[in-house]
């Protein structure tokens, strides 16, 4: 493209310590405060879970993902699949759908039910592709409503929701998995939808794998902390702090709690710790 390579950045491998904090400019890091590379949020969160190379991920919120690591780099000459790296020095071949959680959630609205009130039936086929779709690639398209009878139930025009938002995902899995992958290894389940039974079951019964639900926690921020400086993807501890930096670290956490706290630490701001 014609750039002067001296006027880009350069890219630093995870654990690698990229500088120092020069000047804290108001914010809560004292100057010489090691800087290192950050991560995405599914990267992150891959790195939280501490996904292994075969182990798929699927990831159920507004929008639904689909991931792996693997230590091939990923080629998708459809480009359906996106070629991330991880946060470990490997490769996130990840695809994504634009409708999951809040689709099969607006399905559930105009059929006046909860969201899990799913009923099992044949012969109904619901495409939930409210927004366009991304994968498959249909940016114009609409949601779909196939083989409605007499005495199709509103239970099962909602299974069928979940049937069409996770069929998509599932399908997108197959071009993420390497050809070696696993074909029964458990599928771990994150993300707000994890948590339905109705996602659960629909999963399970699709794909025909074990699903695996981790104990709830934001598991990006989780694999944002692994990545602090001093982490490395074999130690996910930093090296042991000094005395005056663990007192500083307990002061700091005091100082940055809620406002009711604060009045308790005279001096203290979310900008200017009184340690």
């Amino acid at each position: 493209m014609g750039l002067d390579p001296a006027l880009l950045p350069r890219v630093v491998r995870p654990g690698e310590v990229a500088g120092t904090v020069r000047d804290g400019h108001g914010l809560p890091f004292s100057k010489g405060t090691l800087v290192a590379c950050g991560t995405g949020d599914n990267a992150a969160a891959a790195l939280g879970l501490g996904v292994r190379p075969g182990t798929p991920v699927m990831s159920l919120g507004t929008s639904g993902t689909v991931y792996a690591v693997t230590q091939r780099r990923p080629a998708d000459p459809t480009g359906t699949v996106a070629g991330f790296a991880d946060a470990r020095g490997d490769w996130l071949p990840l695809a994504c759908t634009l409708n999951c959680t809040l689709a099969v959630d607006r399905v559930a609205a105009l059929l006046n039910l909860d969201r899990e009130a799913v009923e099992p039936g044949r012969g109904v086929t619901l495409l939930p592709f409210l927004d366009g779709e991304r994968t498959p690639n249909l940016p114009n398209s609409s949601g779909l409503l196939h083989g409605l009878r007499h005495d199709t139930t509103g239970g099962q025009l909602l299974q069928a929701a979940y049937d069409g938002a996770v069929y998509s995902l599932l399908a997108a899995l197959d071009l993420v998995l390497d050809e070696d992958a696993d074909p029964s290894a458990p599928l771990l389940l994150i993300g707000g939808g994890a948590r339905g039974t109705a996602w659960q079951q629909t999963v399970r019964r699709l794909s025909g794998r074990a699903v695996q639900v981790p104990q709830a926690r934001n598991w990006s921020r989780s694999g944002r902390r692994r990545r602090r400086p001093g982490c490395s993807p074999a130690r996910t501890r930093p090296r042991s702090p000094g005395a005056g930096t663990r007192r500083r670290a307990r002061c700091w956490r005091r100082c940055s709690g809620t406002r009711r706290r604060w009045p308790l630490w005279p001096g203290c701001s979310p900008t200017r710790p009184r340690c």
